[in-house]
């Protein structure tokens, strides 16, 4: 991390017996702050051990390793040279862990350092939860809201495969019984549909229940069509009319659209078609007026897992398994390939894109890795290329954008959202939000809201700070950084600070994402003044 954004420097420099306990080391930690000030503090290594363990709840595998604890030393006894080796150890381990943001905002490291006693000046203000919602049959898949129309639609299923199991069972019927369009005695997943009253809060107004698990959803309000992708393959296609205050649904057809789990929907209004990809690696259209196929695509080996339509554009971006991402042209009713971006992410779970910038968001649920691609102006996403990638933590499964704030955030199967400064191209802050997996993340632009929701059956809604940190302590900060720098050598500073200066001009502002083309600029920069020493 550039030492401009690290707040503090950390040192364990010394050790001393224990006089409690004869049997234990006391290690020194030195602490400064970026205005000189300083503390010292003495931790047993049970300590670090217990901040390892607290911290592994927020941040998990992305952790620097603690030393290990020896038990031929705890037997025998610890000589000065195993003391030694644990103490340079630990100043590493600590050295790493203040170079993430992230980990300095968490509440374990800041009672670790004692930073609300010696360093309020470095703690960003944490997100403030402002709602929950609750009440849920099962855990929530998939949600979405339209603040015009005051409704919120929420798929949930039953996420413990004992219990749908019991219920695959119950609901089976013999060859000779016909479903009649029943619903299932025992649901296994469902869609609801929540109206907001006139203070604002939401109360479920219908229900529609399924004997197979409820993935995904679509809202066309102005078509008033909502449509859920199932865990067996079929849509189920639901007219809500807006005229009868979306309080019931008045036409419900199950499509079989495909062979395996539905794992992305859409309507396009226009054209009434709708669009869907699947486990089953097939992309597919269907026509509501035809009621047939217009596109049967596959377009790879692997299953489909990510499905973004941007009508803007008049482009569909699809995801898969094995990293790859394929861009399709809507011009036509039959889509046509326009590129193939191969990538070395795992298993897409998450796509988000700004139309604005021309930036495409990708994460993916393996590696955790997260991708941002240029894919240029409308009509020439044929050059879509990739501009940086982000080594975030494993398991990743939803990605949003908050692009005012310039925010990446990231909800992964431990309940957590991660914060990035796409900026400084590292994380800021972890939000312990749930208590399962994230399933799903929606940033609301116009409220400056950040919803998130969970398989322990919840949708939560997070108010972010303006500002994570004092903007006065931070420009301070800046000068007296500036400062420093100039006694030391004001060229280097100069060029320094050329490659790591924060823009807010609209063309780009996200700097990092570029380095590689900085150095190049830089290097012919060097070459011409070595041309001509007069200049």
């Amino acid at each position: 991390m550039d030492p401009m954004f690290q707040q503090i420097n950390v040192s364990v420099f010394a050790y001393r017996p224990d006089v409690r306990d004869n049997n234990a080391i006391l290690y020194n930690i030195s602490v400064t702050n970026k205005t000189n000030d300083s503390w010292i503090l003495e931790k047993r290594y049970s300590a670090f051990d217990d901040l390892q363990k607290r911290l592994r709840d927020f941040f998990g595998e992305t952790l620097p390793k603690l030393p290990k604890k020896s038990y031929i030393t705890f037997l025998v006894g610890k000589s000065h040279d195993d003391i030694e080796e644990r103490r340079l150890g630990l100043d590493g381990y600590l050295r790493d862990l203040v170079r993430r943001p992230d980990v300095i905002a968490s509440e374990p490291m800041k009672q670790f350092l004692e930073l609300e006693k010696h360093a309020r000046d470095i703690l960003v203000t944490p997100p403030e939860q402002i709602t929950e919602f609750t009440g849920f049959l099962h855990g929530v898949r998939d949600f979405l809201i339209c603040a015009e129309q005051g409704v919120m639609f929420v798929v949930n299923s039953d996420c413990s495969v004992i219990t749908r199991l019991d219920a695959y069972i119950t609901n089976m019927k013999a060859p000779w019984e016909s479903e009649n369009g029943e619903e299932a005695l025992i649901p296994v997943g469902c869609v609801e549909c929540w109206l907001a009253g006139e203070k604002g809060e939401f109360t479920r107004q219908w229900t529609k229940m399924y004997n197979s698990q409820a993935m995904c959803c679509y809202w066309d309000s102005a078509a008033c069509v909502l449509l859920v992708g199932l865990d067996s393959g079929s849509i189920n296609y639901l007219s809500v009319p807006f005229a009868d205050g979306l309080k019931r649904f008045d036409e419900s057809m199950e499509i079989e659209q495909h062979l395996d789990r539905v794992m992305g929907v859409y309507y396009d209004k226009e054209r009434q078609l709708i669009h869907s990809i699947s486990k089953d690696k097939k992309y597919r259209i269907l026509s509501m007026v035809k009621e047939c196929l217009v596109a049967d695509l596959e377009p790879g080996s692997f299953e489909l897992t990510q499905l973004l339509v941007s009508q803007e554009r008049k482009k569909s971006f699809i995801g898969d398994r094995c990293g790859n991402i394929y861009i399709f042209d809507l011009q036509n009713v039959k889509p046509s390939p326009v590129i193939h971006i191969s990538t070395t992410l795992k298993f897409i779970r998450g796509f988000n894109i700004d139309s604005n910038k021309n930036y495409l968001f990708a994460v993916g649920f393996e590696d955790g890795a997260i991708s941002v691609f240029d894919i240029n102006k409308p009509g020439r996403e044929q050059h879509t290329k990739e501009i940086i990638k982000l080594t975030g933590r494993q398991r990743s499964r939803e990605i949003a954008w908050a692009p005012k704030r310039g925010e990446i955030f990231i909800g992964n199967v431990d309940g957590t959202v991660t914060i990035w400064d796409a900026k400084k191209a590292c994380p800021i802050y972890v939000i312990k939000a749930h208590d399962g997996d994230i399933t799903k993340i929606v940033w609301l632009e116009v409220d400056q809201t950040l919803l998130t929701s969970g398989k322990d059956k919840k949708i939560k809604a997070w108010r972010l700070p303006l500002n994570w940190r004092d903007q006065n302590i931070v420009e301070k900060e800046k000068e007296q950084f500036i400062s420093k720098e100039k006694q030391q050598n004001i060229d280097q500073l100069t060029k320094k600070l050329s490659n790591v200066k924060l823009q807010d001009d609209d063309e780009d502002e996200y700097v990092v994402w570029h380095k590689d083309e900085q150095k190049e600029h830089a290097q012919i920069v060097d070459e011409r003044e070595l041309s001509d020493p007069v200049k």
